[in-house]
């Protein structure tokens, strides 16, 4: 394969913020550093001023003025001034955008003739089911449920659709997003599944005292976290504990929730954690939990926990259908709904033999279908297709 210069624009990374989008976007570009390709990162200003690092051989770039994991027009501008920068030192052969990522450089690269290639973790139309499986609907909020859809909509008209329309290949991490993608994306669309690292083993998990839970990701309200604490309220007198990892806007609402519970012996919010600690965690835990309302396409915590041998509780939303099995290697519940996952849990937690069975089918899905380098692959094949089209 020829030797590219790629550069991957995304408004978030882990730096920014824990979520899935921000980790499969660094686990590409480590796969083409890997691969021996050049890749420079554009992304949105670090909270604590930074304006250029390098992580494991990836330039990367925080575009100043903008806000930390905001689009916004200023931050538009600074990536077109960026990239015809280094495009000038070193010539950009294509560009990776994380969903909208390079929008505000779309008719620079179609000028300097460069291809784009778009990646989506989700659409603004899946966000206004999202947002409406979600909102709080007493009259105190009732403007917000006319107001965001139209904001919704509005950004899939004017963002969205001109993205897709320039982008040369389109890659969705679940076939489920492919029925938002029918516009502008004929011919285009590539099915990418999520792939991570495989621990090489995982810990044995039968007679236990205490069945620990575990929540992992960015915590916001449409990720259900709250769901998972009234559940564990009602294991009043038994040995059940949760851990929460991640930071978010909803953290601060989420405490508050425990606290009225009076629960918090039982939940443990650890913030964001290191590589380490969350591998102690994943050794701790003997179930994980994802009771999401989002409209998720695939989300990669659920793929961790499953490569860590965990059986999955999640909710039947999205792409995470296409991941697991009911009761063959996860449990599905419906989304919102806190008797069903008490329900799903309480089932895991007396049926030591069938907890055990789910996690060993957990951990071989993952094996077959979601490694990082079949993920990395696909992506540089759907670049290099990309690339032959336009030499031609």
């Amino acid at each position: 394969m020829i030797q590219m210069h790629i550069v991957v624009m995304s408004r978030i990374l882990p730096t920014h913020a824990l979520g899935g989008m921000q980790k499969q976007c660094m686990d590409l570009c480590d796969g083409f550093t890997k691969n021996g390709h050049r890749v420079t990162i554009l992304t949105t200003a670090h909270q604590d001023g930074i304006a250029t690092e390098i992580i494991d051989d990836i330039n990367i770039h925080y575009l100043s003025p903008s806000q930390p994991e905001r689009y916004s027009r200023a931050w538009s501008r600074a990536c077109k001034l960026k990239i015809s920068e280094i495009h000038s030192e070193a010539p950009v052969d294509i560009i990776h955008s994380q969903s909208l990522g390079a929008r505000g450089v779309l008719r620079w690269a179609d000028k300097q003739n460069i291809p784009v290639v778009s990646t989506w973790h989700g659409t603004s139309l899946t966000e206004i089911s999202t947002f409406f499986s979600s909102a709080r609907k007493s009259p105190r909020y009732w403007h917000w449920l006319l107001l965001m859809p139209v904001i919704f909509l509005r950004q899939y008209i004017f963002m969205d659709l001109p993205t897709r329309r320039s982008s040369d290949a389109i890659t969705l991490v679940s076939p489920t997003l492919e029925k938002n993608m029918k516009v502008f994306a004929k011919n285009k669309v590539h099915v990418i599944a999520n792939g991570i690292d495989i621990p090489e083993k995982v810990p044995a998990r039968d007679n236990r005292e205490t069945l620990h839970l575990l929540c992992l990701g960015r915590i916001e309200k449409e990720k259900g976290m709250h769901h998972a604490v009234k559940a564990i309220a009602e294991f009043k007198t038994e040995n059940v504990k949760l851990d929460i990892v991640g930071t978010g806007p909803y953290l601060d609402e989420l405490k508050l929730l425990i606290s009225k519970l009076g629960i918090d012996e039982r939940v443990s919010c650890h913030g964001r954690v290191n590589d380490d600690e969350l591998s102690e965690l994943f050794t701790l835990a003997d179930i994980y939990l994802m009771p999401t309302t989002r409209q998720e396409g695939l989300p990669l915590t659920i793929l961790e926990a499953m490569a860590n041998g965990l059986p999955v509780i999640a909710s039947d939303i999205g792409g995470i259908s296409g991941v697991i099995k009911h009761e063959e290697d996860g449990v599905l519940v419906k989304p919102g709904d806190v008797t069903e996952l008490i329900e799903a849990i309480r089932l895991l937690k007396n049926d030591e033999d069938k907890r055990l069975r789910i996690s060993s089918a957990a951990r071989k899905t993952i094996e077959d279908r979601y490694s990082k380098e079949r993920m990395v692959d696909e992506t540089l094949a759907v670049f290099s297709s990309v690339m032959q089209g336009v030499k031609q």
